[in-house]
């Protein structure tokens, strides 16, 4: 099982932001750790942390293995060809390390913006309609969508994801896996937010009755506080997860990875 991190891009320290993003960063490699997750636009809302794009491309340029990983995208809330834009940049900037975990949800209020979504629009729709305009602009040369959200045609888009390849999608929501499947055809992850033991092992069901022997398919992650890591190691291993990831309130530094990580 893999272990990783996650976190509000905020200093614990007199180091100014980058410095501990930097000092994280390196430490959090030689450490073995197998991924970097930003929070998810529903955290970042409620918290004083810093862009989580932003805050992935300081990570980017201190690492160089590690996964990089955007923990719960609101799709519903943003604009299709500038999300494609920021994401294909952060995945060339990282050398095509880069994942995207959506948030299928109903969007906290005072996040929806002026192009976004009427009250009472199916969020899973129109996110999954605008992931696909996203991953149109990534791999066709003249992108071309028409759902029932977006609509373009022969749209030249610079620039794409490393190698032109759809990134790896995760969703937070494992009841919505089925509906998502008819509108992508497959997900490479489901990623259980600061889930406890007991949801844990209800979303894992809800997987395995959504996709039956495909379920084995489906990259398990498992968010949890990080003092909480040693007591979940066990049950993680028990249920099959194949990455537990240590969420932290601000940028861990050396010290706080090499206790997670022992």
């Amino acid at each position: 099982m893999e272990l990783g991190i996650a976190c509000a891009f905020e200093s614990g320290s007199t180091a100014s932001l980058y410095d501990a993003i930097q000092a994280g960063a390196k430490a959090a490699e030689e450490l073995g750790f197998s991924s970097w997750w930003a929070l998810g636009d529903r955290e970042v809302a409620t918290s004083t942390s810093h862009d989580p794009t932003l805050g992935l491309y300081c990570v980017a340029r201190s690492s160089q293995t590690m996964r990089l990983g955007l923990a719960g995208d609101l799709l519903s809330v943003r604009a299709a060809a500038v999300r494609a834009k920021q994401l294909a940049s952060l995945d060339w900037f990282s050398g095509g390390r880069l994942e995207l975990g959506l948030d299928v949800g109903e969007p906290p209020e005072g996040l929806v913006e002026d192009d976004g979504p009427p009250e009472n629009v199916d969020s899973l729709g129109v996110s999954m309609d605008r992931l696909a305009a996203m991953e149109a602009l990534w791999t066709q040369r003249r992108g071309r969508i028409r759902n029932d959200t977006v609509e373009f045609s022969k749209v030249i888009a610079l620039p794409k994801t490393v190698g032109e390849r759809p990134l790896p999608v995760h969703l937070r929501d494992a009841a919505v896996l089925p509906r998502a499947l008819e509108r992508r055809g497959h997900v490479e992850g489901w990623l259980a937010w600061r889930l406890d033991e007991h949801e844990l092992r209800s979303g894992l069901r809800e997987l395995d009755d959504a996709l039956g022997s495909d379920a084995t398919k489906v990259r398990r992650t498992w968010f949890v506080d990080a003092d909480q890591v040693e007591a979940s190691r066990e049950v993680a291993l028990a249920a099959g997860v194949h990455e537990l990831v240590a969420v932290f309130e601000h940028v861990p530094g050396p010290g706080e990875l090499r206790k997670v990580s022992a």
